[in-house]
């Protein structure tokens, strides 16, 4: 008897002390933006509280992969109160402690085994343990909290790059380029080729945002060409590139608009626009009847393969030739948030966020006739030029929201 009592006591402390050093457990649904073989896990720090207040630059990710400890790459990327990145300090913290609103990210592949609670590793490491649950079932990664952080070097095919020169940044699926004289525009898209080393040609005409309303009684229409717009800040990280413009409308004589913050977060396989829009008047009080439409107008791709916008329980397959129809007619009477794309053997996956206290909607656009003119620009054609086009504007108040367009490119297989 005092035997199989010796035996319980000596297995009770043996887990206690060992699974002590793993200071706090949290199990979360996988949630990313993109999926595929290079998607990210983004976690905001309110889902880890045990990582608020640390210290960034002692903090270390871990997995454990085939009986192996192995420290991974992962990327903390800092914000404030209200949502918006921290960008003034290039890539390094802004601040040295870990915050509720900060952004932990890391790569899907990394999720690996659970470590044994008898593990001696438990003894040399004060670990988080995050357990991610999806169809498949559950993996883990681990957060150690007092460690020395050091860089990562990549292998060749998963780095995530930036040209300040060019204002270009590349993955390894696409090239994406920026417009030199209004940097808040995407206006490049190149697919990286099957050897890895060579690009297709780029497939965009341009991307277009378009305004209409009206201003104290008198009608109104704007477009990118009506922007002001300067590149702030980028962050460059191994896994998401944060890219800030500052922008204003030009709407009558010398008046503009407030500013409007655009922020460009590009990881291996999408990007995200995060319009950050902060009016300090509620623009009802001088504006009505809004609408803007936001868009991307593309080459023409006949030549090199089938483009098309892909089925949805709305609409069937709809072929993009540069031919008006009633079935593009219909596209756009529809109410929507999402539609993807498949050109030249990927998949685009195009989503709006509208956060619920935003008070406007959204329709599906879509002008494929390569006949006719774009205005105001009127340049000739229009191919497959698809998007959003958002009512209600004069309905937002005074406070910040944040706007998101989601883009996910994925290979056919």
């Amino acid at each position: 008897m005092k035997s199989k009592l010796f035996l319980f006591l000596y297995f009770f402390l043996l887990t206690s002390v060992s699974q002590a050093q793993i200071i706090a457990h949290y199990t979360i649904k996988k949630n990313s933006d993109c999926v595929g073989n290079y998607a990210l896990f983004v976690f905001p720090g309110i889902q880890i509280p045990a990582l608020s207040g640390k210290n960034i630059n002692k903090l270390s990710m871990f997995h454990l992969h085939n009986k192996k400890w192995q420290k991974i790459i992962f990327q903390i990327d800092q914000k404030d109160v209200q949502g918006r990145y921290l960008m003034n300090v290039g890539h390094l913290p802004v601040r040295n402690n870990f915050a509720t609103q900060d952004e932990l990210v890391f790569r899907d592949k990394e999720l690996a085994e659970r470590i044994d609670p008898f593990s001696s590793l438990n003894h040399t490491h004060s670990l988080i343990e995050l357990e991610v649950i999806s169809d498949n079932g559950s993996r883990w990664i681990y957060i150690d909290i007092d460690s020395e952080h050091s860089e990562f070097a990549l292998n060749d095919n998963d780095l995530l790059a930036y040209d300040p020169k060019q204002d270009i940044v590349s993955s390894s699926l696409f090239k994406l380029g920026f417009s030199k004289t209004q940097p808040f525009l995407l206006e490049q898209l190149q697919w990286r080729s099957s050897n890895g080393t060579d690009w297709g040609r780029d497939i965009t005409d341009t991307m277009k945002i378009r305004h209409q309303g009206k201003f104290m009684g008198f009608q109104f229409k704007r477009s990118q060409n009506d922007y002001d717009s300067q590149l702030l800040a980028v962050k460059e990280g191994p896994l998401r590139i944060i890219r800030r413009t500052e922008n204003r409308i030009k709407m009558f004589w010398k008046l503009k608009s407030p500013v409007l913050y655009i922020d460009y977060i590009i990881s291996h396989n999408g990007f995200v626009m995060d319009s950050m829009i902060d009016i300090p008047f509620k623009i009802g009080y001088f504006f009505s009847e809004l609408a803007t439409i936001t868009t991307m107008d593309w080459n023409n791709l006949e030549a090199d393969s089938e483009f098309k916008i892909q089925r949805s329980k709305y609409y069937p397959e709809i072929i993009i030739n540069g031919k008006p129809s009633e079935l593009k007619q219909h596209f756009n009477q529809l109410w929507g948030k999402q539609f993807s794309l498949a050109a030249q053997g990927r998949i685009i996956y195009v989503k709006l966020d509208i956060p619920d206290n935003f008070p406007i909607n959204s329709r599906l656009y879509l002008k494929d006739n390569i006949a006719e003119p774009d205005a105001p620009e009127n340049n000739p054609g229009q191919y497959g030029n698809i998007g959003f086009k958002t009512t209600g504007w004069e309905n937002i108040d005074s406070k910040l929201y944040h706007l998101k367009f989601t883009i996910c490119v994925i290979e056919e297989k």
